[in-house]
């Protein structure tokens, strides 16, 4: 027999929105090919509460280190623009060095991507529509005045849009029917209707505005000094 440990977590007062956005985000980090560690939607046999459980990665069971960003950047700058990337397609305010990690001793280097709990909707009861309102054409991963939580821990370390047009190429290509079918499961996992309607449109319009979004917000990649996409 083999068992595999797991990670879960629910939908509570600091995270309402955790299940539906780890739900979300998850899939649509698998379907890019970024590494997501493989989960899914867990319902205990007795209560009410529901849990996205998820494998874990971190086998020793020790706290892992904040991420050496720079490091990281140089020793997988493909996969750190991927991030990069996807986290402004979700609206993801809450990168930062302790959810994203690499192991350094594999060559190549091993990249595991998590905790996507206050993305999307975000972490305020009632505000997901808001939010994706508020968001929709902003870059979302700055920690402005309007997108509040932290800025990207990846935001200033990329040094070159070498591997945008890759991204970008990919994020443009998820099809509508996997956008659609991944928040039709969203109601009754926290979220309303209206919410995951809200979704639904927001992920087809970043989707296809990405491109657009990152140019008007050029000044935030602080690292990038030539651009290639953009002259």
């Amino acid at each position: 027999m083999v068992s595999i440990p797991g990670v879960a977590k629910k939908n509570c007062t600091k995270a309402p929105y955790c299940v539906p956005n780890e739900v979300v985000c998850g899939e649509i980090g698998r379907y890019l090919g970024l590494p997501v560690p493989p989960a899914g939607v867990s319902y205990p046999p007795k209560g009410n509460d529901l849990f996205y459980a998820s494998l874990d990665f971190n086998l020793t069971g020790n706290t892992l280190p904040p991420v050496n960003v720079t490091k990281c950047v140089n020793a997988l700058p493909e996969e750190s623009t991927g991030v990069l990337l996807f986290d402004i397609l979700i609206a993801n305010a809450d990168r930062h060095g302790r959810n994203l990690s690499v192991d350094f001793l594999p060559k190549p280097p091993r990249m595991n991507v998590f905790d996507h709990g206050h993305a999307l909707f975000g972490s305020v009861s009632g505000q997901g529509v808001a939010r994706l309102a508020k968001l929709r054409d902003r870059l979302g991963i700055s920690a402005g005045s309007r997108t509040a939580g932290n800025r990207h821990c990846l935001l200033d370390q990329v040094s070159t849009d070498a591997h945008f047009g890759h991204w970008i190429d990919r994020i443009r290509q998820i099809p509508d029917y996997a956008i659609e079918d991944l928040c039709a499961e969203l109601p009754g996992l926290g979220c309303a209707e209206a919410e995951a309607s809200a979704a639904v449109d927001f992920l087809k319009y970043r989707r296809v505005r990405l491109s657009q979004i990152i140019e008007d917000n050029k000044l935030e990649f602080t690292g990038i000094r030539s651009w290639r996409l953009f002259r």
